[in-house]
């Protein structure tokens, strides 16, 4: 059931958050002058290392946003165990470990372009598990592939934008509450634009929440703005 599926996957992604930072200090033990830990997996007290990365998925978000205003499309479950897991458990495990645990070990390996290039595939990876459980319910293998490849390919896309926000800000909060967020709004569902009460202007929100986040991330996600152990 959901509800085993939820408990079980809570426990497993607390125990790896947990045991994850004993390997990651072993694996940096023998460089000379090592960050702490709290540095290394992005522990940053600037509020603004978490609030900027939220504000550009605030801003990308436009058109799901708007198809909540138009009421179009609901906006959580009633189920409050799989919500602990989407909302709290799974942003905080997830990111500790497939940005703030794996980044410090990456990026002495591949640079900036590498871990964002090689990282998210990792997290995307992880998704998989979404076709078993579609498969489980009778899904046809169509819509399961079309499913899965969609939805590895947008896991990956915003764990490039997690890894880099990681990166540029130092700060490991920034992409929780994003995560949190985007589970929050779940995958955009592009395919009821067409059947929305106004098709031509959430299809224009959508346009340009894309524009103003591709063009809005260099400038508020400049490394020199702050304090990041990577720049």
């Amino acid at each position: 059931s959901s509800g085993i599926n939820a408990e079980y996957g809570i426990v497993s992604a607390v125990a790896v958050t947990v045991l994850s930072p004993l390997l990651l200090l072993f694996l940096v033990s023998d460089t000379e002058d090592p960050p702490s830990l709290g540095e290394l997996v992005g522990l940053s007290s600037d509020p603004m290392a978490a609030l900027v990365p939220l504000l550009l998925t605030i801003i990308l978000f436009s058109g799901p946003l708007f198809q909540v205003y138009l009421g179009d499309e609901p906006l959580l479950s009633d189920d409050s165990l799989l919500l602990l897991r989407n909302i709290v458990v799974a942003p905080i495990t997830e990111e500790m470990v497939y940005r703030g645990y794996l980044t410090p070990v990456l990026f002495p390996i591949l640079g900036w372009k590498g871990v964002i290039a090689l990282q998210p595939l990792f997290f995307g990876v992880a998704h998989l598990h979404h076709a078993v459980e579609l498969f489980r319910a009778g899904t046809a293998v169509s819509h399961i592939l079309f499913s899965l490849v969609f939805k590895t390919a947008y896991t990956s896309i915003f764990g490039a934008f997690s890894c880099y926000s990681l990166l540029s800000t130092g700060s490991i909060f920034g992409p929780i509450i994003s995560h949190a967020f985007c589970n929050t709004m779940g995958f955009p569902d592009f395919s009821g634009i067409k059947d929305a009460s106004h098709p031509k202007l959430l299809s224009t929100v959508y346009l340009l929440g894309l524009t103003l986040f591709v063009f809005m991330c260099p400038t508020l996600l400049d490394c020199q703005s702050f304090s990041s152990i990577y720049c």
